[in-house]
């Protein structure tokens, strides 16, 4: 009778912390939506949606670059059903809400006392900034994190049925983080093995039990599933649709764009053999890829001369990614607040509780790889923080979860101390000039500009269906807007010149939808081709075209606030 008054409480307590989780994040994030409007990080985010749209081709498209297969399959098919809704913003804000949601539920299990302000910390320290600023990857990274707490959470007083609906719920969450981007998805599938190895280290310690560490044995492969599913399939599609070629050109361009580049100057004999003039090269470092010259070979022979210029953790944390650095400062802040408060409980040990600081080890190694390698990207970087911090939280907490139901007068008293504390945390992370309220705030109010702009020129290219319009990079600049539909009509025929899908078969099937087979500058000189840029033409490519055709000129044809559209004509 007493086991099963336990197990009601217990069933209570689960219910109680699920709803109150799901309030917590709900309050958050409209509270956040209110204050900082929802925009696109990047304008990769700005082109997937419009080829899953069907902006760029006529018809919505499964293939994205960047996500994979069934995941484009899905969001496709809804704009198939109805064109004037924004699906892909609305699922990613659903997927955010489900996520963080998932993580806020274990954090309160693994800390029964003063979980939910654990997960306020996080979410005005690390999670506020990509709730308003959405981009694919920390999507994708929310969603491995939510895979990856529950993995964590394993109890081994769970009945099956517990077990069952927690692993199609780790299923829904990796199927996602790996789909939409899929190198997210393996970071997440690393770190999920990883927490397996610590869970084994802390049964060696005496500190997790067996059953729990087969439960999350179950959930690994489960994850392992959801990935090899999404991944075979999308290989499967990508055989069937030419997409291999595309591949090998896709990583050569992205070293040549990514890295630091090449020097014109001392490397001339091999960029006059490729036949790029000085003029040319930094017209390509604006993106700019409508030439017969640029493929796999040319960036191959360029990248095999370009050694990587590494960095060093230190600099690239307080040079490039200042938040990175202030989010990092708070997490071993907080690692180092919760291992004392262990130690003072006389909970576990040193040994044990210094465990998930081995996180932070694997966190500096990782970062210390890819400053060496020459290539440290934020988000990608971003999205591996998130992936160690949420599970080292999580792994500080575990044997709190064990402390007997009740609390006394002094607990309460504690309690109401770490409220406070970690209120005048919240504070601080909000207030702070590197903190994600801030920056997500400012980055939102600036992107208003690339918003209209990209209305004004998808715009003006629907209502003149007869003509095409190659958009220079500085049509890109910031992101275009989140809400953005197509219901109406379709740009199709703006195609840009320094897009990542180049030579991709989506990039030949726009052209084939406005009657090309290829685009080269020679091209520029047909009635019905113009550019637009945002203030004037390139100076660089007013040079390139110069020289390759000399005595050439170009009027301007429109002139408005947001973007300008030009045309060359050959000499007389």
């Amino acid at each position: 009778m007493k086991q099963m008054n336990i197990m009601k409480i217990m069933a209570a307590r689960e219910r109680h912390r699920l709803l109150l989780s799901t309030i917590i994040v709900l309050a958050l994030l409209l509270l956040t939506w209110s204050l900082i409007p929802v925009v696109f990080e990047t304008n990769d985010d700005s082109f997937m949606m419009g080829y899953l749209a069907g902006a760029w081709t006529g018809k919505p498209e499964a293939d994205t670059i960047f996500s994979l297969f069934l995941w484009g399959r899905i969001v496709s098919a809804l704009y198939v059903v109805n064109a004037g809704i924004p699906w892909y913003t609305l699922i990613f804000l659903a997927l955010i809400f489900l996520s963080l949601t998932a993580v806020c539920y274990c954090l309160m299990v693994s800390f029964p006392k003063w979980g939910e302000g654990v997960f306020c910390l996080l979410y005005f320290c690390m999670f506020l900034y990509y709730t308003v600023l959405l981009q694919f990857t920390m999507v994708s990274a929310y969603c491995g994190a939510a895979a990856l707490s529950l993995l964590l959470i394993q109890k081994k007083e769970e009945g099956r049925r517990d077990c069952i609906i927690r692993n199609i719920v780790i299923f829904f969450f990796m199927f996602f983080a790996v789909n939409i981007r899929s190198k997210v998805g393996y970071l997440t599938l690393g770190s999920a093995a990883f927490a397996i190895c610590l869970e084994i280290i802390r049964y060696l310690l005496k500190a997790a039990d067996r059953q729990k560490i087969k439960k999350a044995a179950v959930s690994f492969i489960v994850i392992c599933a959801a990935a090899g599913l999404s991944i075979s399939t999308h290989k499967i599609h990508e055989s069937r649709n030419g997409w291999e070629d595309f591949r090998e050109y896709h990583a050569e361009r992205a070293r040549f764009t990514d890295y630091t580049p090449l020097d014109y100057t001392s490397n001339q004999e091999l960029f006059q053999q490729i036949g790029w003039s000085e003029d040319f090269y930094q017209l390509l470092r604006e993106w700019f890829l409508m030439d017969e010259t640029i493929n796999t070979e040319t960036f191959q022979m360029i990248n095999e001369r370009n050694a990587p210029v590494a960095t060093g953790v230190r600099w690239a944390l307080s040079h490039d990614f200042p938040r990175i650095g202030f989010q990092a400062k708070a997490w071993v802040l907080l690692l180092f607040l919760l291992f004392a408060d262990a130690l003072r409980r006389r909970k576990g040990g040193f040994a044990v509780n210094a465990v998930p600081f081995l996180w932070v080890l694997m966190w500096l190694a990782e970062t210390w790889y890819f400053a060496h390698s020459g290539r440290l990207m934020e988000r990608a970087f971003e999205a591996w923080t998130l992936l160690a911090v949420v599970p080292s939280i999580l792994g500080m907490g575990d044997l709190q979860s064990r402390e007997p139901f009740g609390e006394s007068g002094k607990g309460r008293m504690e309690s109401a101390v770490v409220y406070v504390l970690a209120l005048a945390l919240c504070i601080v992370c909000v207030c702070h000039a590197d903190g994600g309220y801030h920056g997500a705030k400012d980055f939102s109010q600036g992107s208003g500009s690339a918003q209209s702009r990209q209305a004004a020129s998808e715009d003006y290219a629907m209502a003149h269906p007869e003509n095409i319009y190659i958009g220079e990079m500085s049509l890109l600049l910031g992101a275009g807007g989140p809400w953005r539909v197509y219901s109406e009509g379709k740009p199709y025929n703006l195609i840009f010149w320094g897009a990542s899908y180049y030579h991709s078969p989506l990039y030949y099937a726009q052209l084939e939808r406005n009657g090309f087979e290829h685009l080269y500058e020679e091209d520029f000189f047909r009635e019905n081709v113009y550019l637009m840029a945002g203030e004037k033409p390139n100076e660089n490519l007013l040079n390139v075209m110069a020289e390759k055709f000399p005595g050439c000129t170009y009027e301007i044809t429109e002139k408005r606030d947001e973007f300008i559209v030009y045309q060359f004509h050959r000499a007389d």
